[in-house]
């Protein structure tokens, strides 16, 4: 049945290669072998004592992204449970058939040809390893073909459309980052030995599924074969257990979670402004769009954060809650835009517009200020010195303060068109429009409005004045507040002046 199932897929791949879809798989397939390509590279240009944490990095990015890539979009298996209902297979021997099927495609083929630095690796070492690497490839390839699988399953069975687009903000975040922190991991693969992998990181992900075929071609190297054993069941037991997930999502009927949001009975807000802050926390827990741009200011700033650990830098980590709230204003500076032509209950209800600005304000600070509270204080204390607290400390209240008017004046004087909420589709990244120029814009202008605390910090940094630096705390603290109040006030003007402009760009 196995063979069946997959000269079925590769007669519908061979009939479905035209068009769109020919186009998009040859993409596809330039960009694995450019990713492979860059998978042998590092393995072959970092030294002896490098190319070890070459392959461990570049096999737990493979594994991630096999496993985040169904979350961006799922996959196009071609052969569905739906299509084979009446034939006579158990759950199991289903998801048997499937996985063989699976690994007629584009994914699985470029997985092999990046897998092979693992034969070159084992060349290195030892010609003798060569067979313990051909054999882990083969079983590290049949690891992730299934995990994708049940991800897919799992995604389109269990995950409510919330969690959804918080979730498929986390590969964009991390490539988004990647190209701009991408320089630490070559040079944590090929630099000095300063920016050498750290050996705690190392061991890590050595205990990483990813890891292991690493682990077996080192321990067939040292001619420790208890170990090579070990880790080849440890392969062929994952790969049991995903395909035993996979047999049981198959065969459990398709009845969507939806998750409700919470009521708020008995509540009645006392004020128009309280009314507001009440919508916009409830807004902000259901629009899709909101959560998915505010996830990926999340994920991008700890992955920009952490990135830097791989070379034992640091220095980075009390700084989060600062880049954290930077990029929530960029990603968030599209609040009217968000509610699309929900905005005319603002413009006929006479004064709404004082509350409705502010109460955006508070909701917003009610949301980001903790969250970057929290990452300041925790980055502080793993970075374990005091020389950056200044800079975290002198810039959070001017950010947060300066962010809380930019993004309203933004939102109401550079409008977006965004799909009415009940017109979207599941996909928030898309349906969020083209935020791209608000996100710089809003980046660009923040940096200006922190510049006089900004300006005190680098004075005080380069004439080592302690003084100076601790000054810009009471200055920042002074100028979040006028720029939160000043910014908000200037947006208040342009809503009710400007409103029924603001409406008919949004419709």
């Amino acid at each position: 049945m196995v063979g069946v199932l997959i000269a079925m897929k590769w007669r519908i791949l061979r009939h479905s290669f035209t068009g769109t879809k020919a186009t998009t798989t040859t993409t596809g397939l330039v960009g694995g072998l450019a990713a492979a390509g860059c998978t042998l590279w590092l393995t072959i240009a970092a030294g002896p004592d490098r190319a070890g944490g070459a392959l461990l990095l570049t096999m737990a990015s493979w594994l991630l992204g096999w496993i985040v890539g169904p979350m961006m979009g799922g996959t196009d298996p071609g052969l569905r449970r739906e299509h084979l209902r009446h034939v006579p297979l158990t759950d199991r021997q289903l998801a048997v058939g499937l996985l063989g099927a699976a690994l007629v495609g584009v994914g699985p083929a470029v997985t092999l040809v990046g897998g092979t630095s693992l034969i070159w690796y084992a060349l290195r070492l030892d010609p003798a390893a060569v067979p313990v690497a051909l054999l882990v490839l083969v079983l590290f390839v049949l690891l992730l073909v299934a995990l994708a699988n049940v991800v897919v399953s799992l995604v389109g069975r269990v995950i409510n459309g919330r969690l959804s687009a918080a979730l498929m903000a986390i590969p964009w975040g991390v490539l988004v980052c990647l190209g701009a922190q991408g320089w630490v991991v070559i040079a944590a693969i090929t630099g000095g030995p300063e920016t050498a992998l750290p050996p705690f990181i190392a061991d890590k992900l050595r205990l990483a599924p990813s890891g292991w075929p690493v682990v077996a071609i080192e321990a067939a190297a040292r001619g420790d074969w208890l170990l090579v054993a070990a880790v080849v069941a440890g392969l062929a037991a994952s790969i049991a257990a995903a395909l035993g997930a996979w047999a049981l999502l198959l065969r459990r009927p398709v009845s969507p979670t939806v998750i409700r949001g919470a009521r708020w009975r008995g509540w009645r807000p006392p004020t128009a402004l309280a009314a507001v802050v009440g919508k916009e926390l409830r807004t902000w827990g259901r629009d899709l769009v909101r959560i998915h741009f505010l996830a990926f200011a999340l994920v991008y700033v700890l992955t920009y954060v952490l990135l830097p650990l791989l070379i034992n830098v640091t220095d980075y980590l009390p700084m989060s809650g600062v880049f954290f709230t930077v990029f929530a204003v960029g990603c968030c500076a599209h609040l009217h835009s968000s509610d699309g032509t929900a905005l005319w209950q603002t413009l006929l209800t006479p004064g709404a517009e004082r509350a409705d600005v502010r109460g955006r304000q508070r909701a917003w600070l009610l949301l980001v200020a903790p969250a970057a509270i929290v990452l300041t204080l925790a980055g502080a204390i793993w970075h374990g010195a005091w020389d950056m607290v200044p800079w975290a400390v002198g810039l959070l209240p001017v950010v947060l303060g300066g962010g809380a008017g930019l993004l309203v004046l933004v939102s109401v004087f550079v409008p977006v068109r965004i799909v009415d909420p009940h017109k979207r589709g599941s996909n928030p990244g898309s349906d969020g429009g083209g935020l791209s120029g608000i996100v710089w814009l809003s980046l660009l202008s923040l940096t200006v409005l922190a510049s006089p605390a900004l300006a005190l910090l680098i004075t005080g940094t380069v004439r080592d004045d302690e003084l100076l630096r601790w000054l810009a705390t009471p200055v920042s603290l002074v100028l979040g507040v006028v720029l939160a109040w000043g910014l908000g006030r200037l947006a208040i003007t342009r809503l009710t002046t400007r409103g029924p402009e603001l409406l008919a760009k949004l419709g």
